[in-house]
């Protein structure tokens, strides 16, 4: 395998892979550097930039005990770096969703049992936390939050009498909330839900029965109607472990009621087919409450509970994609972060044909922009102009071929 051909399957973020390039490929479970904290379950995590953030939950093996810790996972150096934490105090199954390049978490319960209507914003550029309009609906936990767009959602969840399938609309530009169509089967506790283009997606959890379910709807906010889609194969379950990933949502793990085994079966689900396809069942140990996370081209899961805590972290994605070389070490960008500009130098451009490369540079939300970018041989100077400060993507690019990516932060 020559260099361009391994390089063009390392990580690179918000790329667009054409299935063509996925078909026959092998995807695997790796196991990655464990979360460095106590072991645990119902925690959040985010994708905000490319980097995971993980935090919140809790263990009762000996007791319950809660947790507000958050920690921050770099997919390129397979490292945790804690941060600041949480703004809300120590909270079990809490709903989250990213929007543009901040993180929100809200709801939930504290020890005493308390459910909890709260939001809170997370900026990773600050590392702070600040508190917003508090959820509109019913203090509930586990309910599920994901974002369509420029807007995040929190539907479902437990409220202090029954479980609760109304559905709100979060808008961060006038930061206020709108109530939208309710789930349609009713309430649902422990259900997973994610987002796949301007749809939403949720399913399975526990109905007001008692019950496990394994039905699956997707959510049209244009025109704020829900659709059954195909059921999720397998046993019916709850707590189950989901996200979308490369245009498709993945669900598995979770617990089904009438055995209580945890489970470690996978699926995937295609929207443009409306059809479920079984894949490598989790590599660790079957649990339930584990939570999941798309970064670029690979999709991290871990955490849970069979009884036992977990504090593991799995990467999923395509075996071709051996980690031989860092694409963030083919660039590098000083000052970083910067102010009004920065050198950008390439690593070892003989072996690159310089006079072809292409250097594209894209925001968190994926859309690209066009800075100034001076080129001098192998060095380059990007100036900031109007660009808005925020977190942003640079592209390296070789005969069409996505050869690095590195992230870098304009203050």
């Amino acid at each position: 395998m020559n260099l361009f051909t391994k390089l063009f399957f390392l990580h690179f973020l918000f790329s667009v892979v054409a299935l063509s390039e996925l078909e026959g490929q092998q995807y695997i479970w790796t196991q990655k550097a464990s979360l460095p904290a106590a072991a645990r379950h119902r925690c959040a995590v985010l994708n905000i930039g490319g980097r995971a953030y993980l935090g919140l939950g809790h263990y009762n093996v000996m007791g319950d005990v809660l947790f507000d810790d958050w920690w921050e996972y770099d997919p390129g150096t397979n490292s945790w770096t804690q941060k600041a934490n949480f703004g809300g105090g120590k909270r079990l199954g809490p709903a989250y969703f990213t929007i543009g390049n901040k993180g929100y978490v809200g709801t939930g319960r504290d020890i005493t049992g308390t459910n909890y209507n709260d939001l809170w914003e997370y900026d990773p550029m600050t590392n702070k936390w600040t508190q917003k309009a508090s959820f509109a609906g019913s203090a509930r936990r586990m309910a599920v939050g994901f974002p369509i767009g420029n807007k995040g959602y929190i539907g479902t969840g437990e409220g202090p009498t029954n479980y609760l399938a109304s559905l709100w609309e979060y808008d961060p530009s006038t930061n206020s909330w709108t109530q939208k169509a309710s789930y349609p089967p009713g309430g649902r506790f422990a259900a997973t839900g994610f987002s796949i283009g301007n749809k939403g997606y949720l399913g399975t959890g526990e109905d007001n029965t008692g019950n496990s379910s394994n039905d699956f709807y997707e959510y049209d906010p244009a025109t704020n109607v829900w659709t059954l889609k195909a059921n999720v194969p397998g046993v019916a379950r709850e707590a189950a472990c989901g996200f979308s990933y490369n245009g498709k949502g993945y669900i598995g793990t979770g617990e089904d009621y009438q055995s209580g085994n945890s489970q470690s079966d996978f699926y995937e689900y295609d929207p443009t087919t409306n059809s479920w396809d079984t894949i490598a069942n989790f590599a660790g140990t079957a649990r339930r409450y584990m939570v999941g996370v798309s970064l670029g081209t690979r999709a991290y899961a871990g955490t849970g509970t069979s009884g036992n805590n977990f504090n593991d972290w799995w990467e999923y994605g395509n075996l071709s994609a051996v980690d031989e070389l860092n694409p963030e070490d083919r660039v590098s960008i000083f000052p970083n972060p910067f102010s009004e500009s920065a050198a950008l130098r390439i690593t070892n451009p003989g072996e690159l044909q310089i006079e072809k490369l292409q250097i594209k540079v894209f925001d968190n939300t994926g859309k690209e922009i066009l800075p100034l970018i001076i080129r001098n041989a192998d060095s380059f100077v990007i100036r900031r102009g109007d660009i808005a400060a925020g977190i942003y993507f640079l592209r390296l690019i070789s005969e069409n071929k996505i050869i690095a990516t590195k992230k870098f932060i304009i203050q």
